[in-house]
């Protein structure tokens, strides 16, 4: 079946979240070895991925068994797996195995599965390889994911530590005994977990949507209300946790 580019509107990486553009500057020219999606949903991300790599192996992962609209293609496999089962997120990384070059995280967005993806994931990752943990919103205290999970509660997530790293590392400091007892503090990471990880990481980029998305995630309309910064079917465009996105660098 034809590929399609997801400058075409197909997936929202493009429409809605703008985080295309981004990728093309952080993510690798090319890749050889092999890639996994969490989330797949319609498909198109797969489609994106065909396009951008084609000398790549891809993994697509999702709670959900293949579905008939996903694209079908020598170099695609797909994997039913519950993010909220940490054994599955496991078996799936053993499975794939060595030259996993390219991670994906776009599949619940609950925060304690971005943060399970990411203690498990980048360490799966060939030294080198790139970790993208997409839609990193709705660990931010103003969404409403953060608020299923924690309430009014301030509570370490993926978001908090991945901020946190990025600007020690752009300061050239040190993860100092102090800020590493606070950062360890919460139900996702350990002191352990922070420190590994730090230690794993050479350089984290940050994008966050700034301007008005295409069109509408969920009508698909472009007709827009400009002083409310809604679309006309209610939908907000530009909440205050909106389309952000890390591009994560593994020594």
């Amino acid at each position: 079946m034809p590929i399609m580019d997801p400058r075409l509107e197909q997936t929202d990486k493009s429409f809605w979240h703008g985080f295309t553009n981004f990728y093309d500057t952080h993510l690798p020219h090319r890749i050889e070895g092999k890639i996994l999606e969490f989330g797949v949903f319609k498909g198109n991300s797969i489609r994106w991925l065909l396009a951008k790599f084609p000398d790549a192996v891809i993994h697509g992962a999702d709670i959900l068994p293949a579905q008939p609209e996903w694209p079908l293609d020598s170099r695609v496999t797909y994997h039913e797996v519950d993010q909220e089962e940490e054994e599955q997120v496991k078996s799936l990384l053993e499975k794939i195995g060595q030259g996993l070059r390219l991670l994906i995280e776009d599949g619940s967005h609950f925060p304690r599965h971005q943060s399970r993806c990411l203690r498990l994931g980048l360490g799966a990752l060939e030294p080198g390889g790139t970790y993208v943990l997409e839609d990193i919103q709705t660990s931010h205290p103003a969404h409403s994911q953060y608020a299923d999970e924690f309430g009014s509660a301030v509570e370490q997530t993926s978001l908090s530590v991945l901020l946190a790293f990025e600007h020690l590392k752009r300061r050239g400091e040190a993860l100092s005994p102090s800020r590493l007892a606070m950062l360890g503090r919460g139900s996702h990471f350990t002191a352990s977990d922070i420190e590994k990880l730090f230690a794993q990481i050479t350089s984290i980029d940050v994008y966050k949507r700034a301007t008005l998305p295409s069109k509408c995630w969920k009508c698909g309309s472009s007709n827009f209300d400009y002083h409310s910064y809604r679309c006309e079917c209610g939908v907000d465009l530009m909440n205050e946790a909106d389309s952000m996105t890390v591009v994560i660098k593994k020594a």
